[in-house]
């Protein structure tokens, strides 16, 4: 059996060398691919500041802060807030999971106390203001924590993403600085002089912005940052499922030419032949995805884009999601080259599909930007889960256990394209 499965992979392998323009269209074309697309996309993935932005919010504090970020957030615009403030099962553990998991893209948590560090500061500044000689003992420091609005962003987001929320909280909070500032200023004076005086100008807010990657540091630089990180293994996928086409027309090439005639007559079933083409193009997706990345990490920076970057990730779980993506896409193409009748055919539905794939399931831009009706159908893109996957390794520093909600429905995907393929190649055999 062994011994057939390496003969079907030597004769896939034939095939494909003899076949340069094959070879072309499944190398020359997504190299061409992913720099095309890293350099159009490059301006665009520096402002996103018009799309819409999924915020998971809690407020510990209860106060007027929270209150004021909520309602600011709210009528921002591009803000869609999930208040968890009043879940009694949510924890900092299960907050950061949801943001890292990418079910939102930003999560922000305002501190208890941080209502009573507005006081005190407003205080503190009105004190200096009437009575400077009681400035430094008035009141008591606030605990640092307290003065920080923390800011969770998934490392798939981009850096415009990034900016427009801290920006928006730093208006917020230097709008709302300056409205308690005025009213404790209005209070003092009308106890003392009843006088009219220009309103207090305040230059910073009292709270400040934290930011922080779920699950990486944020000075790491394996975020979503520029166009490369997003599209080097998005057009990766594509290139792997775009195989479709050769391995597809291969397999009608095989019918029409008579050479599965002679394959039929030769000892072992249609699984030894289907296992050997997707060896064989399994072993064409590995080389696609180490030239891709190679250009990523090398030739993106002579084309004036950031490279790359692979420092620090899982290698082997790397070569896994490679290698389920590639299994993915080749079973796929066995599926498709074994319902059709014409290499026009094969051709055409096979790559027309993949496009579809590819443009519902975050391949072209990021699935969230989408409306909500397509990021529904988005999901149940195989290339999207590859996408996910891939996110997974290379920005959210994730675990195996990360990977398995996007490995099992590809597994899945790929022992269901098997055993159609398998049964409809057994029924052209038989006619």
């Amino acid at each position: 059996m062994l011994t057939r499965i390496l003969a079907h992979i030597n004769k896939e392998l034939l095939m494909l060398v003899r076949d340069r323009g094959g070879l072309a269209l499944l190398f020359l074309m997504p190299v061409c691919l992913v720099c095309i697309m890293a350099l159009v996309q490059d301006a665009p993935f520096r402002d996103f500041s018009e799309q819409q932005v999924h915020v998971l919010f809690r407020d510990l504090d209860g106060g007027s802060v929270g209150g004021s970020i909520k309602d600011g957030l709210e009528k921002a615009g591009p803000f869609v807030l999930t208040d968890v403030s009043a879940d009694g099962t949510m924890n900092d553990s299960v907050f950061q999971n949801l943001v890292r998991s990418g079910d939102y893209q930003v999560g922000i948590v305002v501190p208890m106390g941080a209502s009573e560090v507005m006081r005190i500061g407003s205080q503190s500044v009105v004190t200096k203001f009437f009575d400077p000689a009681n400035e430094g003992d008035t009141h008591a420091a606030p605990h640092q924590d307290s003065a920080f609005v923390k800011v969770l962003v998934d490392p798939v987001v981009k850096k415009a993403f990034r900016e427009l929320v801290t920006s928006q909280l730093g208006r917020i909070l230097a709008s709302l600085s300056a409205d308690r500032l005025l009213a404790d200023m209005t209070t003092q004076l009308e106890v003392l002089t009843g006088k009219e005086l220009e309103p207090f100008k305040v230059q910073e807010p009292f709270i400040g912005v934290r930011q922080e990657m779920a699950g990486s540091e944020l000075s790491g630089t394996r975020v979503a940052a520029d166009s490369t990180q997003h599209n080097v293994p998005a057009w990766t996928i594509f290139a792997m499922f775009f195989s479709v086409v050769l391995l597809a027309g291969n397999m009608v090439k095989e019918r029409d030419s008579g050479c599965m005639v002679r394959l039929l007559t030769m000892p072992g079933g249609a699984a030894e032949r289907i296992a050997g083409r997707m060896i064989a193009f399994l072993m064409v997706c590995v080389s696609q995805a180490a030239l891709l990345f190679t250009i990523g990490v090398f030739l993106m920076p002579f084309l004036g884009l950031a490279a790359l970057d692979l420092n620090g990730i899982n290698w082997a779980m790397l070569l896994l999601v490679t290698l389920a993506v590639g299994g993915a896409g080749t079973a796929f193409g066995v599926l498709v080259g074994s319902f059709s009748m014409t290499q026009q055919r094969s051709a055409v539905f096979g790559s027309i599909s993949v496009v579809i794939l590819a443009a519902i399931g975050g391949i072209w831009v990021p699935l969230y930007l989408m409306p909500d009706a397509m990021r529904m159908f988005g999901k149940l893109s195989p290339l999207n889960w590859s996408m996910e996957a891939y996110n997974v390794v290379l920005l959210r520093d994730g675990s195996i256990a990360d990977l398995w909600p996007f490995l099992v429905p590809l597994l899945v995907f790929t022992t269901i394209c098997i055993g159609v393929a398998i049964f409809a190649e057994r029924m052209t055999s038989r006619r």
